[in-house]
């Protein structure tokens, strides 16, 4: 075939690598502008309370990094980051599960309303990434709280004018997370002017505590005082 035939045929030929204008310049600043709006509208009639609504006018930045890459064909992997983005700011301002999940549905009618149309195989994936960036931030909530629990003095009990008793079972198996727990509880002891320690707890806490108050001058009680002084609390 010759060059001039081929270019011919390749013109008749839809091609998937061709330019794309949406690629370039998806939205005018004008769409951009008008669409937003109507996302905001959208999601304002779902909003279940003030903190939904509070969410509605506070996340604009966040909404229109995620119209400008829901316009974009060749966006994926940009457009799930910012929409996971966009589910912990939801999170972080206390928005209501329902807000999070609805929100894309949103996106793509004011994208649609301002002449845009969006890759609905897209809107799958960029709806998960909302939910998994705002429920990221709810399970790392539980997670600082059920870690703040075992804070001190909140894990340990005195038994003596200078001596007390520490639970050891700060729940992270990361060693510096242990160590510097660890260092946290020993500084508030020392403190505090405690001479012993009763220490028990998991392996790897309890033995990382221990050096800690190694380390600031708190001796570890033995086996029998440590009886003894937990039947004198007992008893009490």
């Amino acid at each position: 075939m010759g060059h001039d035939a081929m270019k011919g045929t390749l013109a008749t030929v839809p091609s998937a690598f061709a330019p794309s204008p949406l690629a370039a310049a998806p939205l005018t600043a004008d769409q951009a502008e008008r669409a937003l709006a109507a996302w905001r509208e959208h999601d304002a009639t779902q909003a279940l309370h003030g903190a939904d609504r509070d969410t509605v006018v506070s996340t604009d930045a966040a909404r229109a990094l995620v119209l400008e890459l829901l316009a974009r064909p060749a966006a994926g992997r940009d457009l799930y980051n910012a929409c996971a983005r966009l589910g912990r700011l939801f999170a972080d301002a206390s928005a209501s599960p329902s807000l999070a999940v609805a929100t894309l549905e949103g996106a793509a009618r004011a994208l649609a309303e301002v002449g845009i149309a969006t890759d609905p195989t897209r809107l799958g994936p960029a709806r998960a990434s909302v939910a998994e960036g705002y429920f990221a931030v709810t399970v790392e909530g539980e997670r600082t709280a059920a870690r703040r629990a075992w804070e001190y003095p909140a894990c340990a009990v005195r038994v003596a004018p200078d001596t007390i008793a520490i639970t050891a079972s700060y729940p992270a198996d990361d060693g510096e997370a242990l160590a510097d727990w660890s260092a946290r509880v020993a500084l508030c002891v020392s403190r505090e002017g405690y001479k012993r320690a009763i220490v028990s707890g998991s392996g790897d806490a309890k033995a990382e505590l221990a050096q800690a108050l190694a380390l600031v001058g708190v001796e570890l009680a033995t086996a029998g005082q440590a009886k003894g002084w937990l039947a004198a609390l007992l008893g009490r």
